[in-house]
């Protein structure tokens, strides 16, 4: 029986059609030495057109009816802030902030009289003093990502100045952002989207949470217009975008794992922000990439269809667009560039389009069997041919070209490429062609040509993946070499030195009496011995090894004797589990983390980068009930945004963290 291998694992898109098709009508920068955030549109009763634009302390209100020439008719003071979020209802704007102080809550503007002048009307702070992130539909405010829970608040508009709180949904994970439609909310909640029922204004009910997918963050995203589709946004740079089937309201089919841009290639620190769909396009404030937009067309195969960079640079991660406004009815785009202000764009569709061809690839192959390459193709008319070029490189020999088709012809616009198994370190080079109706040809990777067959003439650079048949694990020593017995208030330190024969990468997991302490941390771990337990007694440590197709493991005893020590205990009396907020925050290089413990057990408090990675433990251990805070020192760590997440018991938090260098 031929086994075939689908190539599925680590999706990286690579798109063929490169035209940018965005013009540039102005560029506004009225605050350079601030900064900005997200961006809004507003359209007046003359239908005069404005951007409502967020600034790090407060509101800029620009007129952008000639949108050659913008200019700021107002300005909302606000609490300093690098989060600012803007909303429109009827003629007022609400906003909301993650600063503290004069203004601190739900800012509300009467926009009635622009463009002569716009009037801050009301600021409540009754419900919470923070928030991330607000949505506006059909007479309600949704706001997401506050103090007190980080739930989701909804606020009844039918007083627009003084509105009414009906409900505060906390069945979800800390919420950073929503989608609303028809009485039902999108919540993107950290680690998996949920899908909320708000029929009842008075009780949120949750539907159904998709998937928890490794390394993401569920950012936000968008409805396609027939509200079937989920696009959503992962701010870590794992997957960026992902596009999910609602058909069925209890489940969530992902139909396209990961979409992301490459510069050509994929690099680190490349995020995706936020995303808003008009008709078939997806518009997309693409941080670092500026301006992007996706044609959506087919769902199951977006493309790119045009892209604006705002950011001259490549240094750091979360700079560049951040906000996106495509909904103005003079069909202009507004984007919010952290650095540079606002941004004036035309997005003009192209016509014509030649094949579009994307690609899930994948770098290595542990096998000597058949592999699949699955490829997307689509045409704004009619695929009439399409193929797959491969050639092998082995010891220095590079063979013919060979070309493969479909042999059952495509599932709508999904093809399948069968390459015959190669031996052990062979390199097997490809590329992908098609050509539609109108003899339009397209090669991925871009550069190739000719129509007999599609592509004869090859692109200047390959798809590549190489052929590695695992190995056995072999073990050149441990240390200790045998069980070890140590004073209650000592450590010892564990190593293993291990070899893999076909030099994959080899994986560490590090247990402590059958609890992990380390993931992927290397060959070595410290054991400390706690003296909060009691003594004598007997603790474990066992470490297992792995190339990611075998396995071993090793582990010892530690025999604790007892010593005179004094237990240093915590006797605040709390009435809950908490973790709350880090102080400061941006912070740099050190920050505070405060918890809690209602009762008595282990905590354990873990730092996350934005890949999803464990990068530092800062507590595991038993705790006392009563309230705690440690301090946590990034020194060693990069810019960035990270995750504390806090564990005990059946309790479980994650705060966002924002370290600024």
């Amino acid at each position: 029986m031929k086994k075939i291998l689908f190539m599925v694992f680590i999706l990286l898109i690579t798109n063929s059609f490169a035209q940018t098709n965005v013009t540039l009508l102005s560029n506004f920068n009225p605050y350079p030495s601030i900064g900005y955030n997200d961006i809004w549109g507003y359209v007046d009763s003359q239908g005069r057109e404005y951007a409502l634009l967020g600034t790090r302390h407060g509101t800029s209100i620009v007129n952008v009816t000639i949108p050659t020439n913008p200019v700021e008719v107002a300005f909302i003071p606000g609490p300093n802030s690098i989060w600012r979020d803007i909303k429109v209802h009827s003629h007022y704007a609400y906003i909301v902030t993650e600063g503290t102080g004069t203004g601190r809550g739900l800012q509300i503007v009467d926009l009635s009289n622009l463009p002569n002048s716009a009037t801050l009307v009301n600021t409540i702070d009754t419900w919470f003093t923070r928030a991330h992130n607000i949505f506006i539909d059909n007479g309600y405010a949704y706001v997401i990502g506050t103090n007190n829970g980080g739930g989701m608040h909804i606020l009844d508009l039918s007083n627009p100045t003084n509105p009414t709180r009906t409900a505060y949904y906390l069945g979800s994970n800390y919420i950073h952002d929503v989608y609303v439609w028809n009485d039902t909310v999108v919540a993107a909640a950290e680690d998996s989207y949920d899908l909320i029922d708000v029929s009842n204004k008075s009780n949120p009910v949750l539907i159904s949470v998709s998937p928890s997918l490794p390394g993401i963050y569920a950012h936000s995203g968008w409805m396609t217009e027939d509200k079937r589709y989920f696009v959503g946004t992962e701010e870590f740079d794992v997957r960026d975008v992902t596009v999910w089937d609602l058909q069925d309201r209890t489940s969530w089919d992902l139909i396209v794992p990961s979409w992301q841009m490459m510069n050509p290639l994929p690099t680190s620190g490349d995020p995706v922000h936020n995303l808003f769909i008009k008709g078939n396009y997806a518009h997309i404030s693409y941080y670092k990439h500026g301006y992007v937009v996706l044609n959506i067309s087919d769902p199951t195969n977006p493309f790119l269809a045009g892209e604006y960079d705002t950011y001259s640079s490549n240094n750091g991660t979360y700079n560049g667009a951040w906000g996106c406004y495509p909904y103005l009815p003079s069909g202009i785009t507004l984007i919010s560039d952290i650095n540079t202000g606002l941004y004036v764009l035309q997005f003009n569709p192209p016509s014509n389009i030649p094949p579009q061809i994307s690609h899930f690839n994948q770098n290595l192959v542990y096998t000597d069997s058949s592999v699949i390459i699955n490829a997307n193709i689509s045409d704004d008319e009619q695929i009439t041919g399409a193929n797959l070029h491969y050639r092998t490189v082995k010891d220095e020999f590079t063979s013919d070209w060979f070309i493969v088709t479909d042999n059952n012809g495509p599932s709508g616009s999904l093809y399948e490429f069968i390459i015959p198994g190669q031996t052990n370190r062979t390199e097997v080079q490809y590329y992908i062609a098609a050509v539609d109706n109108d003899n339009n040809v397209s090669t991925l990777p871009e550069g190739g040509s000719g129509i007999n067959p599609p592509g004869e003439i090859p692109p200047p650079s390959f798809f590549n993946y190489f052929v590695k048949i695992p190995g056995q694990l072999v073990v050149n020593g441990f240390s200790p070499s045998s069980d070890t017995t140590i004073l209650n208030n000592g450590e010892v330190p564990f190593t293993v030195n291990v070899n893999d024969t076909s030099l994959l990468n080899i994986t560490y997991q590090w247990f402590r009496n059958g609890n992990v302490v380390f993931n992927n941390n290397g060959n070595s771990y410290l054991y400390r011995s706690l003296t909060i337990y009691p003594a004598p007694r007997t603790d474990s440590v066992r470490v297992v090894f792995s190339n990611g197709f075998y396995s071993s493991e090793i582990s010892w005893q530690i025999f604790v004797e007892p010593v005179t020590s004094a237990d240093n205990n915590d006797n605040n009396i709390v009435s809950d589990y908490l973790l709350s907020q880090n102080f400061p925050n941006p912070f740099n290089p050190s920050t505070n983390i405060s918890f809690s413990l209602k009762e008595s057990g282990n905590v354990r408090i873990e730092i996350i980068n934005s890949l999803g990675q464990v990068v530092d433990v800062i507590l595991d251990e038993f705790r006392n009930a009563g309230a705690y805070i440690l301090k946590f020192d990034a020194s060693a760590l990069p810019s960035g945004v990270y995750l504390a997440k806090m564990t005990s018991g059946n309790f479980s938090k994650t705060i966002k963290m924002s370290l600024m260098k």
